[in-house]
């Protein structure tokens, strides 16, 4: 992908209802530590990695449900070329001794003993400015194949934050991203150790998120195109809409320079569906519509399974490697995306 940071784009005629960044409620890099009155906090990178010719999708996840008195790892990586999915989710008792909760100190998060577990996860990074220089450190073993993956990446955000909903807070739920990651580092799998690098997206949410025993559905969907345009857009819902029908969704729109909007836009899931072994049904492809920027934007999964079934809460959620494409304020557009969506609970 071009580099998102340099590319210049004029921006639009601004539309009803602009969110100005002076709005946001996110203070970094102090929000970027732990929260300790939070009830739910996770930090999760995602995102598309390059080896050579190879595509790669990632996850590296930790979260704690302190309501659900629970806490979680989830680590993947999708081989795109090979259409080989390999994952763990490794539930542990609630802590509160998880990350740094002091901004004045060296930020870290850790689940796991890298000395004594298979399954673990690292993140590491100065104090002066986490966003930078974040080294991340994860391992699993497959839950299928049974075959070790590692991950030993470096990520440094270029540019500004990405405050979603244009403030970063509703309903009790604060949330930002860090979406113009350059990632690199290696990625082992077995005894295959391949030099990856990339843009990738990282989230840090804290807060409220849904209630106990009634689990948030919803569908989401990030993008980062190849204008400089990053978007994420999202629906929640009691009933899932069914293939080619149409649902609102909102969305959270970030130019190169910083400028961020929220904006009304509309859903429509179509194509192909996977169905996993727990009998979830999930879709493969959406098209999002966003008439503020006279945007039509379609996000598609290249592999089917990539699934994280969470018996704990009860959530079978597909959070996979996706691509983007379509028009942008009537010009062409492409880049990597991210398929989210727990449809059922």
């Amino acid at each position: 992908m071009p580099n998102a940071v340099k590319t210049k784009i004029s921006p639009p005629t601004p539309p009803p209802f602009p969110i100005p960044s002076s709005k946001s409620v996110i203070h970094l890099p102090a929000d970027h530590y732990l929260h300790p009155t939070a009830q739910t906090e996770w930090w999760w990178h995602v995102g598309t990695l390059k080896a050579g010719d190879r595509t790669f999708g990632f996850e590296i996840n930790a979260a704690a449900f302190y309501l659900n008195k629970v806490m979680f790892t989830q680590v993947m990586l999708t081989d795109v070329d090979h259409k080989v999915h390999y994952r763990q989710s490794t539930p542990r008792p609630v802590s509160k001794a998880w990350a740094e909760a002091d901004p004045k100190k060296n930020w870290w998060v850790k689940q796991g003993d890298p000395a004594t577990e298979s399954s673990w996860v690292t993140m590491n990074a100065p104090q002066a400015d986490p966003s930078k220089n974040m080294v991340v450190k994860a391992a699993m073993v497959d839950e299928v194949s049974g075959k070790p993956i590692k991950f030993d990446l470096t990520f440094s955000q270029e540019g500004p934050p990405f405050i979603v909903w244009g403030t970063g807070v509703t309903a009790g739920n604060y949330y930002y991203s860090l979406t113009r990651l350059n990632a690199s580092g290696t990625v082992t799998i077995a005894d295959e150790a391949l030099r990856v690098h990339g843009l990738t997206w990282m989230d840090h949410e804290y807060g409220q998120f849904g209630t106990p025993g009634a689990p948030v559905l919803w569908f989401l969907q990030d993008m980062q195109l190849d204008n400089g345009v990053h978007l994420s857009n999202f629906t929640v819902f009691t009933k899932p809409p069914s293939l080619d029908s149409t649902t609102d969704s909102n969305v959270t729109v970030q130019f190169p320079d910083g400028t961020t909007y929220y904006e009304q836009s509309k859903l429509t899931p179509f194509g192909r569906i996977w169905k996993s072994p727990q009998g979830t049904k999930f879709f493969l492809e959406f098209k999002i519509e966003i008439p503020a920027f006279h945007a039509a934007l379609v996000v598609t999964s290249p592999v089917d399974g990539q699934d994280f079934p969470l018996p704990l809460l009860k959530a079978d959620t597909y959070e996979g490697v996706a691509t983007a494409s379509g028009t942008f304020m009537g010009h062409p557009t492409h880049g990597t995306a991210w398929n989210e969506q727990q449809p059922a609970g």
